[in-house]
């Protein structure tokens, strides 16, 4: 039988397969059906500070009519601060004494402050680890994508100067040169990279003229970029690489690790399918793969098909357009 055990931020697992943050993984029950179905681990549903925000309102709204010292001084002070996500930590606390897989905690905020105070409180809290959901379109024509990448960068120092935990960022592949920003996230030293966050589909009504959007279901036909990328940027950093959109089947999960990634994440296909048993599923499928190709473990085969061509980053992209630019007719 093959050995699944696989490696991701330093933490030992029982196979490569990781659950990420959705609604699935944001109750206590859930949690625990994930865990016997066979996932490794879970990725805490996202927390955003404008939820913690939320949350608060409510009591400075109650104390906007209170004149004593204690509620001025409160009002003075930054609330979602200094409060921060306690209904977050309560379930977290509530999943890792519920679960032996280790949990991830995901948080999204806005104020580098903020970041830093919520990430020390989920330390604290028991997280195995921490995910850093840098869900941000920037939309100011005045912002250079340089200093995007310096604000970023500079949040992720921020947090890893405070916590001891592993620490994975969730990219977007919107940089305008991604390889680059992976290297210096890697220089500064978080602990793994997740490729690629998804974000909401932009719609549009022609009937009402209206635009909105909404989720959008991965299949395996969008792995594409997600496997490219891992190829190319896996040599170039030394933490953790997880592959997240399109993993569907046994098979997704060999060519995600094929070309490098460590792990592989899902979500898509446990909505698709509505049955927790796929995960199973996939890791049946991976073993007999596995087994088919002789491979006894993860290590064996592993990044076999990374990007190794040229030192400079260029080899792997340019020698597969070429090949495919040559079948065009």
């Amino acid at each position: 039988m093959a050995n699944l055990k696989a490696s991701y931020l330093g933490l030992e697992l029982k196979n490569p397969l990781v659950v990420s943050s959705n609604p699935l993984t944001d109750s206590v029950t859930s949690v625990a059906r994930l865990e016997a179905a066979g996932a490794a681990a879970v990725v805490m549903r996202s927390i955003f500070e404008e939820q913690i925000n939320a949350d608060v309102a409510e009591m400075v709204e109650s104390l906007e009519g209170d004149t004593s010292m204690a509620a001025l001084e409160y009002l003075r002070a930054d609330l979602p601060g200094q409060l921060g996500p306690e209904k977050y930590v309560e379930k977290l606390k509530a999943m890792r004494a519920a679960v032996k897989i280790p949990i991830i905690a995901s948080i999204n905020c806005v104020k580098a402050a903020n970041w830093v105070s919520y990430a020390k409180k989920l330390e604290r809290a028991g997280a195995d680890a921490i995910e850093l959901n840098l869900y941000h379109m920037p939309v100011d024509p005045a912002e250079t994508a340089a200093s995007v990448e310096t604000r970023r960068l500079m949040l992720v120092k921020a947090i890893l100067s405070e916590v001891k935990l592993p620490v994975t960022v969730k990219l977007s592949s919107h940089y305008t040169s991604l390889l680059a920003f992976a290297r210096m996230l890697d220089a500064a030293g978080v602990r793994g990279m997740v490729l690629f966050n998804r974000f909401l589909q932009t719609r549009v009504n022609a009937e009402t003229e209206s635009i909105f959007y909404a989720p959008d279901y991965s299949s395996p036909n969008v792995l594409h970029s997600q496997l490219r990328w891992t190829a190319v940027i896996r040599d170039w950093v030394r933490c953790s690489v997880a592959i997240s959109g399109g993993i569907h089947s046994g098979e997704d999960l060999a060519k995600a690790l094929l070309v490098g990634a460590d792990i592989g994440y899902i979500c898509s296909v446990l909505h698709v399918r509505r049955d927790l048993k796929v995960i199973q599923e996939i890791l049946d499928g991976l073993s007999a793969w596995m087994a088919h190709r002789g491979y006894a473990a993860l290590p064996a085969f592993r990044g076999k098909l990374r990007e190794t061509n040229l030192r400079d980053g260029t080899g792997f992209e340019r020698m597969q357009y070429v090949r495919a630019a040559a079948k065009v007719s």
